[in-house]
């Protein structure tokens, strides 16, 4: 088997199909951009369809040459490295305070969103080629981010031509998604192709088979060697068999399902049974009536079951009408002349307890309205998971709990604006509960699925949220720690100070200049601790050279050392790049007085008429090595007793790491952030928005303000999944308390 020759037959079918694909995709974005122009999108987009149109060729070229370099690097043997945009690493010291701008951030959660979307989708293609590449190449491992073929090197390697044009961001948008819907979701068919060749060729490995699913392993995790397959790689792998178990699932297992499973303990039904009372006794006709008259016998719960999988599947169509009560809907199904079948007692009280249950997720406080309305959708689903399953009530661990407590939680930073913008993580909700409305029949298990695949979903998403987050707290911190250095710079130069009477032009000099290097001095004390007190020791030579000497010995001393004291405040200066030409008056200043105290007598100073008269500045002897810290904290006393005695100031304190607020922005817009940092030293608050980005920086005094003025409604956190909160909500219900129902 030549190997060489393999990558070199791989490199030609996947080089066509990138040339034909790639200016497919060239031509065809023409039409989404000259949409967004007539709608008006951004005032930018002309000129970018202008730029784009003339790169076309070169921008083709460049990209295939980009990719086929790499295929073809691999038959050297040459780990090629991915170069794509690396967007969150670390770094320290003075460059540790610049950060990535907001669009290169938002550009590259797109393009990972991308990347994940189709790798996700192409999970078995791409595993087998890897496998196959690590064969010819006798690689121990290949990871995806550096895989020629996959959907990472390609969208980075697009993105990093892209990103040289500097179109806005909205041309960059529609050129990712149309890249994404032309070149990478046909990324299959090649896929198949180039691994069909190698296997023509004898490259054979073993692939592994899905393991049959006993439940979830502790913890949730995946496997932790060897291949871990995705959820839908193991739901593909295993299609066939799932859908043999349930075409046998016919009306009479469904019967014995409904006859054997629904029994529920007298004291869980009893407790449903009073809220369902309550909840009538609460609504009355509105609630617990539809209008009908009941008459003849008894509608089967399966009957009832097929009937609402109908209605389930209508609104996926047509749209969930919240306003609708399911009675309502039922009774339209399965009404004739005005009157229907009685239900069994059993489901007439779930029918209310459900009604019941979703009333109170849409008084939720934790939920932002859109998700609220979201998980509404799946009414009719969960009231036939618990017409089915008994331990929907009695089980935490219940997988159609679960999967709501999931969505609840991811739900929490959303806000109408992340709905407009279409996050990936509102999307991901979206098409969760779309399969749910169209998919579920009479098989609990799809939550169990559903639950799993967001799960890990929710992981992908969580660690890039977590980057950015700690970026944005990192940049908080950086900043105030930058204020603080100052401070102690211009702490520190004044304590040297302390008793002296200096030439004002030095004072200006170490105020306007030398502070600043001072500060970077301090910034870098960890690394290079000898640095700031070198600094500080060129304070004390410098203050000591413009004094009048105490006699001819300490004279010869100052004039001794002022060479290298010079030298050290030229060496300090270009450290921070301090402009030469600003820094040349201070310099021929101190020349001048240095000539006057040092070199000339006082007869000869007398004599020199050009010597002009120096303004001198003293400095009283005020200062401690403790007032810095003491001033700190006094200033933190100072604000926090500043602040009014009453509930918002006692919120305001009381706020946790986690916390959500809820809060408008200069559009009205209403936005959710999250409690990211707090400072013990100045009190600024950071709170980060659902990507983990930067959404504001505010004092305490003025958060309490905020909410006193009811700009900011602090929201708190989930402390108790959705789930337990809405049954809680309506145990307080039936108790008659209804506010600590809605707010449970």
């Amino acid at each position: 088997m030549d190997k060489r020759k393999l990558i070199h037959s791989a490199h030609d079918v996947f080089e066509t199909y990138l040339l034909n694909s790639v200016l497919a995709h060239l031509e065809k974005v023409a039409v989404p951009l000259q949409e967004a122009v007539n709608v008006g999108v951004s005032n930018n987009l002309p000129s970018d369809i202008k730029r784009i149109q003339k790169t076309l060729p070169q921008l083709h070229t460049l990209f295939v040459a980009n990719i086929s370099k790499r295929v073809m690097a691999l038959s050297t043997g040459f780990d090629q490295k991915e170069h794509a945009s690396k967007a969150f690493e670390s770094d320290d010291g003075w460059e540790g305070l610049s950060l990535l701008s907001t669009k290169e951030i938002d550009r590259q959660l797109l393009i990972d969103n991308h990347v994940i979307s189709c790798e996700r989708s192409l999970s078995k293609h791409l595993y087998a080629l890897r496998q196959r590449l690590i064969v010819i190449t006798n690689r121990e491992n290949l990871e995806e981010s550096t895989n020629p073929f996959g959907p990472s090197a390609l969208m980075n390697s697009y993105a990093r031509l892209i990103e040289l044009e500097s179109y806005s961001n909205d041309a960059e948008r529609i050129l990712y998604q149309s890249f994404y819907d032309v070149v990478l979701v046909g990324l299959g068919e090649v896929l198949d192709e180039v691994n069909a060749l190698l296997i023509e060729a004898g490259v054979l490995v073993k692939l592994p088979k899905a393991p049959i699913k006993k439940g979830r392993p502790a913890g949730g995790g995946l496997p932790v060697s060897g291949h871990a397959p995705s959820h839908l790689e193991q739901r593909d792998m295993t299609e066939q068999g799932v859908n043999s178990v349930h075409s046998g699932r016919g009306h009479e297992s469904t019967q014995k399902l409904f006859s054997q499973e629904r029994l529920m303990e007298p004291a869980l039904y009893a407790s449903l049974l009073d809220m369902a009372k309550a909840y009538r006794l609460e609504g009355g006709d509105k609630v617990s009536s539809d209008g009908l008259r009941i008459s003849g016998e008894q509608l089967a719960t399966s009957d009832l079951i097929s009937t609402l999988t109908n209605i389930q599947k209508t609104g996926v169509v047509a749209g969930v009408d919240l306003q609708e009560s399911v009675r309502s809907q039922i009774g339209m199904k399965i009404e004739v002349g005005g009157q229907r079948q009685p239900y069994g007692e059993q489901d007439d009280t779930l029918i209310d307890v459900v009604a019941m249950f979703f009333d109170v997720i849409l008084q939720d406080r934790h939920l932002p309205n859109i998700v609220r309305a979201m998980i509404a959708q799946l009414q009719i689903p969960i009231l036939k998971v618990a017409m089915m399953d008994k331990d929907f009530f009695a089980k935490k661990s219940h997988p159609s709990r679960q999967f709501l407590n999931a969505l609840s939680h991811a739900g929490l930073g959303v806000s109408e604006k992340n709905a407009k913008i279409k996050s990936a993580v509102f999307e991901k909700m979206e098409e969760l509960v779309a399969r749910v409305l169209m998919d579920f029949d009479n098989d609990v298990e799809i939550f169990a699925e559903l639950f799993e695949e967001f799960e890990i979903f929710m992981g992908q998403q969580q660690r890039q949220i977590d980057l950015i987050e700690e970026r944005s707290r990192k940049a908080t911190k950086s900043s105030e720690q930058l204020e603080l250095t100052k401070r102690k710079a211009a702490y520190e130069i004044a304590l040297r100070l302390n008793g002296h009477t200096i030439p004002e032009f030095v004072q200006l000099f170490l105020d306007d200049a030398w502070k600043d290097v001072l500060v970077l001095a301090l910034l870098r004390q960890d690394r290079e601790p000898q640095e700031a007190d070198k600094c500080m020791q060129v304070i004390e030579r410098l203050i000591n050279s413009v004094g009048e000497p105490a006699d001819n010995k300490e004279k010869e001393s100052l004039l001794a050392d002022l060479g290298r004291l010079l030298k050290d405040l030229k060496v300090g200066l270009e450290n921070i790049s301090y402009d030469f030409h600003q820094s040349a008056p201070f310099f021929k200043e101190l020349e001048s007085w240095h000539r006057r105290v040092l070199v000339l007598d006082v007869n000869e100073q007398e004599e020199r008429p050009d010597v002009d008269e120096v303004m001198m500045v003293d400095f009283d002897e005020d200062l401690s090595m403790e007032s810095l810290e003491a001033s700190l904290l006094q200033e933190l006393g100072d604000t926090l007793s500043a602040m009014p005695k009453d509930k918002f100031s006692k919120w305001a304190n009381n706020m946790q790491m986690g916390d959500w607020i809820e809060y408008s922005n200069a559009e009205d817009e209403v936005l959710r952030a999250k409690l990211s940092w707090k400072s013990s030293v100045t009190s600024n608050c950071l709170f980060v928005d659902v990507r983990g980005g930067k959404a504001l920086d505010i004092s305490l005094l003025d958060f309490a303000e905020e909410l006193r003025q009811k700009r900011i409604n602090l929201l708190g956190q989930e402390k108790a999944p959705l789930v337990d909160r809405v049954l809680l909500g309506m145990k307080n219900f039936i108790k008659g308390d209804v506010t600590e129902a809605s707010l449970a």
